[in-house]
């Protein structure tokens, strides 16, 4: 596949094997914990998976209202509901030995939604301009994925993620009749809000809200924001919902090769000056390592 800018995807990134994709019937979408140990044979081979819901997305609307009520939790005494954001660097620094590890501080700037998205849209026209690719071009999430690691070879460029704030773009859990059909996702038991205390969930017996594990985080970013690698809290499973916006890409490593993947980093992103058995594990238990 060609990207939009005339030259070729690299071969590398082409020859990635996709992770499977699941379209549950509404029958096997109503028990979360139940479906995922049923596909979980055939998931855990890539370390990752996508499920399209049957049902639709909560109305634009209301996601809306849910994550300015999240904002505006963070902080009560603000009279406008906003975030905090990270800068985050992306690129090659020769002064730095260590290019797996990627410099992340916090911005002095806090945002409303629309604030944010009108600052992405500048800062997505000047990531493209970096390239020669006219802000107006429609790219896949190849073309997309192909930048980014281009960019990651070249200057440094600072990025805006807002990450890890408690909330989210559902609304809270509610009693609902049984009899009633849900008429979107937020109406089911994957409300991420509820579906960690599922009745088969072992987390149901865990007292205290723990943010990220029986409660959920919100993320907001902006084109080339990023995540570190990383293993989850205590090796857990981990659910994402794709509220709205661009698409996300996701890497995954499979269980069996964890020990490789972690020796790559040391020898490649650290120059081996991390120690094989003690330190590289650690590395994605801090979130701290980005690119290879």
């Amino acid at each position: 596949m060609a990207s939009s800018q005339g030259e070729s995807v690299p071969p590398w990134l082409k020859s990635l094997p996709l992770a499977p994709e699941f379209r549950p019937t509404a029958a096997e979408f109503a028990d979360p914990i139940a479906y995922l140990l049923k596909i979980e044979p055939a998931a855990a081979p890539f370390g990752i998976c996508k499920i399209v819901p049957p049902l639709p997305p909560p109305p634009k609307r209301t996601t809306l209202g849910n994550l300015s009520r999240s904002f505006a939790a963070l902080h009560p005494d603000d009279p406008t509901p906003t975030f905090p954001t990270r800068h985050q660097q992306l690129g090659l620094c020769p002064r730095r030995p260590r290019p797996a590890l990627k410099p992340v501080w916090l911005s002095s700037h806090r945002y409303t939604l629309p604030k944010f998205e009108a600052k992405a849209g500048a800062s997505r026209k000047a990531l493209l301009a970096r390239h020669s690719v006219p802000a107006s071009k429609q790219l896949s999430p190849l073309d997309v994925e192909a930048l980014f690691w281009r960019s990651s070879a070249d200057r440094p460029v600072v990025v805006e993620y807002a990450s890890d704030m408690p909330g989210s773009g559902f609304a809270p859990c509610a009693a609902r009749p049984t009899q009633l059909p849900a008429a979107n996702v937020g109406e089911t038991a994957w409300n991420m809000r509820g579906v960690a205390r599922s009745p088969a969930s072992l987390l149901r017996f865990v007292r205290e809200e723990v943010p990220g594990v029986t409660s959920p985080m919100l993320y907001v970013g902006m084109m080339f924001s990023w995540f570190a690698w990383h293993v989850e809290d205590h090796d857990l499973h981990s659910l994402n919902y794709m509220h709205y916006g661009a698409p996300k890409t996701w890497y995954g490593v499979p269980r069996d090769a964890a020990l490789a993947f972690e020796e790559v980093v040391r020898v490649h992103g650290y120059g081996g000056e991390v120690n094989s058995l003690g330190e590289a594990p650690a590395l994605h238990r801090f979130l701290c390592s980005l690119l290879l």
